[in-house]
């Protein structure tokens, strides 16, 4: 596993690449700025930049989401609008429960 984090201070906030080096396989998580360092970053690592996820969108995130996906050839996801569905496992008991859809 792979993880880099990238600090910003224009606009403040935290952007993440991460990935398998084996798979040779990342994303970025929430990409602002200058696209460059992710691309750059994900080459040295060996991977290739396969998704791009926005986790939220508003008036002080600017985000580079959809030029770093086209320039990386990966899909963008704005996570607000996914639908995501995984089992959810009881605190108390053993019991596996489905958590359904959550978008």
């Amino acid at each position: 596993m792979i993880i880099r984090q990238f600090l910003h201070q224009e606009p403040v906030g935290i952007s993440y690449l991460f990935g398998c080096g084996g798979r040779a396989a990342g994303a970025v998580v929430d990409p602002v700025g200058e696209i460059e360092p992710y691309l750059r970053a994900a080459e040295a690592s060996g991977m290739r930049i396969h998704f791009v996820i926005d986790t939220h969108v508003h008036a002080d995130h600017l985000s580079a989401g959809r030029q770093l996906a086209k320039a990386a050839g990966a899909e963008y996801v704005l996570a607000a609008h996914a639908q995501v569905s995984f089992p959810f496992r009881g605190a108390r008991d053993d019991e596996v429960l489905p958590l359904g859809n959550v978008s």
